[in-house]
Order: structure tokens, then C-alpha cells, then sequence
């Protein structure tokens, strides 16, 4: 991306000095040719008699002393006219470059490879790039199954704070981890900086991609600066969204990608940095692994400055590059102090480079259950195994099939031969790897990815998941959904009827019992359980939903003043209303 913004921008501060090439092309050409016929000449000498009278080098490493010095007229005459890509940085050192944090904060994120967790760790990031960009205005999006704007931009980090620290998978009405669907919230952030020239830059701080996530960013960030603004550039972001669309004179935002996890650790749902990496060179982005200090959130800012310098239309003059060369230009005139015509050339120093390359030893794989072992004769042991293979967070290490066969090639041979731990491992396609766990009984991871997938049959699979963990309420939930959305899927109806059947039964066994002596779940929506009779009462005001618009807000000061006291002190329970109301509202996740 910067290539092709270096390039539109580049130009000549004093563009007349190019007219020196013109005097400068005919002396040369003079001089070339006056040593050519000079050569010529010495040709009708005897062989012998023209060894002894010549000294120096002969053919053409006789000329380089006349390339070098081209070289340095024509250095200088570029020096001269002054080449620029970019303006000045602005005298009063204010941070005027808008960015958007795209913040993933699904289930995944609380894996603590990196302690405490991921999610707390990328909140601690924010904070120091906050404190960094010194009054830059910052906007946050919060992601799961759904994508939220939870602060619009702004220079006030004393608001921006309580906000991102109170954003958790809790609060998030839908689950999932779907980062596409933020493409719309980045869009409608960015329209006015975009109207002013300045289109701003994207940072996704994830640990991980959803099946569609590639594409829809590399169709985004790709999109051509000649697009027509009425164009859409995805058929899947929403109306709003296709309406906006960048610019015809506009630049597409620059995306950075923070990977946040430890590769190296074992854990449920490893750190997938290689599909973050191909997402930030696809899109055009740049992607930086967190470090330990503070040298990610430097580099984020560095690149944040550098592009609004090269994408930014101000009234700043332009910089100077030319300078830059000067200290070339010295150093390469200075050969012409040495003795004779400049140096002794001798290109065996020339090649005397060192090229150090380090080429690792493949890794050893961990032992797993035998790949010979079908799914129907495993044996309690084998499953075993393969049970601690996967908690264990089994990575997918080389080996020398990956000379032959893509991930998902391996990840089907192992599934076949019913070693569904390791095909788990292998897959790369999240469909796939959500089955092999199913397979492997890890219902909890199975479930985690299959709602990385936004279509019926994922949502399926993860509502089997659920079951499957006794998860039932959450189950028949999600099922029920299934079913109004896909009316003709007749499997889910039948697994919604199975589900409601054993949530009926648990409930006539559990009458008697109070809301404490049942067993909460962890999973999916409003708090699922087993059953209906586990379910707790909510209070009355939770229920009660209270919107205003910003004229009754503005109207009325004693409103005003107890929407913000609510807003203060629970941010977590008004993000939790806001997103659910926006979800139910809008109609989109």
C-alpha cells in the first residue's frame, strides 16, 4: 500500500533542475564515444607491443571511472530538483492521524497462553498506544458474532477507558468471531476524515480469523483508489455501508493487524499468527506480533504518522527527500581524492558478502493416537490420547509431508483413517477442523469453531456441540433459531424436538429443587443451563429497557444527568443494552 501511495504522490519540488540532463546526456555521450574511437585505435597495435604500453585496466573496466561519474551528475541533478512523496510533519507536533481499534473479544481471547489473557493484555496495548498518540483521535469497535462501535472518535481518553475496560465476551450479544462484519462500523467512523483527504488507519488486535475474514478485508483494503463511489466493495456489508464507499480521489484506510497470543504455549485454541500474517499481506496491511515492551504499540504509531504524512492533502509544504541523498553523494566523491583516477576496483572484494541463512531443523511431532486405529476399534487408551493431545493444545508442526500435501490434505487423511485429534490439528479449513473435534469429542472446542462459520450448517454443529455438553437451553436455543431462520431444514427440527424432550424431562425431576441446587453453563446467549427450571429470575429493571433519544436528553437535565450517572457507573451493563438494542434494531450483526 505504501508502494502505490509513494508513487501518486511522487514528484519534483523544483522540477526546471531535470533540464540539466539535457547538457549533461550530450557531453556524455561526446565523452563515451571519444574513449571509443580511442580504444579503436590502440586495436591496430601489436598484442605484445599494446601489454607493454598500456597501463591500468583494459575493456570495460577502463570506462568505469566516466559510469561513476555519471552516476554522481546524475545524483546530484535529481538531489537538485528536489524529489518528494510526502509533507512535513506539522511544527506543532499534534497527532491528527484518525484511527479505528477493531477489538476481538470473543471466547478465544480469554485463553492465557499470554498472562493474564489474551483480552486483557490487548486492552493493556490500547492503553499505552492511547497514551502515546497524545490527543489522536481513537475510535473502538468491539467484535464476537456481532460488531459494535462502543466509542465513536474522540481525543478523550478519560471517556475511552472506562469503555474498553469494561468491553468482555459477556457483554457481546451474539458469539462468535466473525471480524468482517465490522467492515460497516470502520466505514461509517471514517466518512468524514475520508471527506477532508485523510482516510485513516484500521488496527484489528485478534488472535484469530473466521472462515470469510480474508476475503472480505482483502476486498475492502484492496479496493481500487479509482473506485466509483457508488460502487459497492463487498456484497455482504451492509446498505450503509455500500452507500459509503471510499472516494474516487480517496485512498482506502491502512490496516494494521496485531496478533495477540504465544504460539509456543499449549492451549485450547491456539494463537493462529500465519493466518494473521497472510491476512495484513493480502489486504495490503502490515501485521506485528505483541512484544513484551513497548516496541508493538511504537511501531503501530510510527506506521499510524507515516501514512497520514503520505495519504494527508494539508497545507503542510512538502519534505524534502533529496537531502537524504546528499550523504551519498559525499561519500562516493570522495573516491575521487584517491591516487590515481579514484580506486583500485576489484570486484573479488566486491563479492566478499556474507549471507548468513539459517534453516531450523524440522521439529519433531508429539506422539498421538495411531493413525492406523479406525474410529470404530479405538480403544479407551488410544482415546485417551487423544484426548490429552488436543487439551494439551497439540500445534501443527512441520514435518516432511508438508512438501506434499496442503494442511487440509493431511487433516482428511488423518480424519479418514479416524485419528481425529490430529486431523483436528491439521485442518486448516475451520469447517472441517470444527468436525474432526466433534469427532474427537471435544464438543467445546468443536463448538468454539464451528461458530467461527456464519451459515446453517456451522450454527447446526455448534448447537449439536452444545448437546452434546449438556448444554441443553443453550442448545435448544440456538436450534430454535436455526429452525425460524431456515424453516425447511428438517434435521435441526428434529434435534430441537430431541433437545426439548430431555430439557421436559430434567424439568419434571427438578421441581422440587431451588434455583441454587442447579448447575449453571458456561455457554451461548442469556446464561444457558439444563434446563428450564434452572433458569434465574431476573430483576424487574434488568427486564425493562429504557432508550432515549438525544433531544429528550438534551431537553431535560435531570434525565441528562441520571443517563450519565448510569452510563458511569455501570459501563458494562450500557454497552450490554446498547449492543443488544443495536443487533435487535438494526436487523445485522
Amino acid at each position: 500500500m505504501y508502494f502505490s501511495i509513494i508513487w501518486q504522490k511522487f514528484h519534483f519540488i523544483r522540477p526546471l533542475w531535470l533540464l540539466a540532463f539535457v547538457p549533461f546526456i550530450l557531453f556524455f555521450v561526446i565523452n563515451f564515444q571519444q574513449k571509443k574511437s580511442q580504444e579503436a585505435g590502440l586495436k591496430d597495435f601489436p598484442p605484445h607491443l599494446l601489454a607493454a604500453l598500456t597501463v591500468g585496466e583494459q575493456g570495460w573496466e577502463k570506462l568505469l571511472p566516466l559510469k561513476l561519474w555519471g552516476f554522481l551528475v546524475v545524483l546530484a541533478i535529481i538531489i537538485a530538483a528536489g524529489p518528494s512523496w510526502l509533507r512535513q510533519a506539522s511544527p506543532f507536533g499534534e497527532d491528527t492521524a484518525p484511527l479505528v481499534i477493531v477489538l476481538d473479544v470473543s471466547e478465544s481471547m480469554l485463553q492465557q497462553d499470554i498472562q493474564p489473557s489474551r483480552l486483557v493484555r490487548a486492552k493493556q496495548k490500547i492503553s499505552d498506544l492511547l497514551a502515546l498518540r497524545e490527543g489522536g483521535s481513537t475510535a473502538l469497535v468491539v467484535y464476537a458474532g456481532s460488531a459494535h462501535t462502543a466509542m465513536a472518535l474522540t481525543r478523550d481518553n478519560a471517556i475511552f477507558t472506562p469503555l474498553l475496560q469494561a468491553v468482555s465476551p459477556e457483554i457481546m450479544p451474539r458469539k462468535g468471531k466473525f471480524a468482517e462484519y465490522s467492515l460497516a462500523n470502520i466505514d461509517t467512523l471514517l466518512a468524514d476524515e475520508r471527506s477532508k483527504g485523510n482516510p485513516g488507519s484500521v488496527l484489528l488486535i485478534t488472535d484469530g480469523l473466521g472462515s470469510d475474514t480474508e476475503a472480505r478485508f482483502v476486498d475492502y483494503f484492496n479496493a481500487s483508489i479509482n473506485t466509483n463511489a457508488n460502487t459497492d466493495i463487498s456484497s455482504n456489508i451492509s446498505t450503509t455501508h455500500a452507500n459509503s464507499n471510499l472516494n474516487s480521489q480517496q485512498s482506502p484506510p491502512l490496516l494494521l493487524v496485531l496478533g495477540v497470543g504465544n504460539s509456543e504455549q499449549a492451549v485450547s485454541v491456539p494463537f493462529d499468527a500465519d493466518g494473521l500474517k497472510s491476512l495484513a499481506k493480502s489486504a495490503g496491511g502490515y501485521y506485528q506480533s505483541m512484544s513484551t515492551d513497548n516496541s508493538d504499540v511504537e511501531w503501530i504509531q510510527d506506521n499510524i504518522q507515516q501514512f497520514m504524512l503520505l495519504s494527508n492533502d494539508n497545507a503542510q509544504p512538502w519534505a524534502d527527500m533529496g537531502y537524504n541523498l546528499v550523504f551519498l553523494l559525499a561519500l562516493l566523491f570522495l573516491l575521487w581524492f584517491r591516487r590515481g583516477w579514484t580506486i583500485n576496483w576489484n570486484l573479488q572484494s566486491v563479492l566478499l558478502l556474507l549471507v548468513l541463512t539459517y534453516f531450523p531443523a524440522p521439529p519433531v511431532l508429539a506422539n498421538t493416537a495411531s493413525s492406523n486405529t479406525t474410529s470404530e476399534n479405538l480403544s479407551s487408551k488410544n482415546k485417551a490420547q487423544m484426548k490429552n493431545s488436543v487439551k494439551e493444545g497439540l500445534q501443527p508442526q512441520w514435518r516432511f509431508a508438508d512438501l506434499w500435501m496442503t494442511a487440509d490434505q493431511q487433516g482428511q487423511y488423518y480424519f479418514n483413517r479416524g485419528d481425529y485429534a490430529q486431523a483436528a490439528v491439521r485442518f486448516d479449513d475451520l469447517m472441517w477442523k470444527a468436525s474432526a473435534y466433534y469427532f474427537a469429542e471435544e464438543f467445546d472446542l468443536a463448538r468454539r469453531y464451528f461458530m467461527r462459520v456464519d451459515n446453517p450448517v456451522a450454527q447446526f454443529g455448534a448447537a449439536s456441540a452444545l448437546a452434546q455438553s449438556r448444554e441443553y437451553i443453550a442448545a435448544r436455543n440456538l436450534f430454535k433459531q436455526i429452525v425460524k431462520e431456515n424453516p425447511d431444514y428438517l434435521q435441526a427440527a428434529h434435534n430441537l424436538a430431541i433437545v426439548q424432550k430431555i430439557i421436559d424431562d430434567i424439568n419434571r425431576m427438578s421441581e422440587s429443587q431451588t434455583d441454587n441446587e442447579n448447575e449453571a453453563s458456561k455457554e451461548l446467549g442469556d446464561q444457558p443451563q439444563t434446563s428450564d427450571g434452572a433458569e434465574k429470575m431476573m430483576r424487574k429493571e434488568q427486564l425493562i429497557k429504557e432508550s432515549y433519544n438525544a433531544e429528550q436528553l438534551l431537553q431535560d437535565d435531570a434525565l441528562n444527568q441520571a443517563w450519565m450517572k448510569r452510563v458511569q457507573g455501570d459501563p458494562e451493563r450500557f454497552l450490554m443494552t446498547k449492543f443488544s438494542q443495536q443487533l435487535q434494531t438494526e436487523g445485522r450483526p
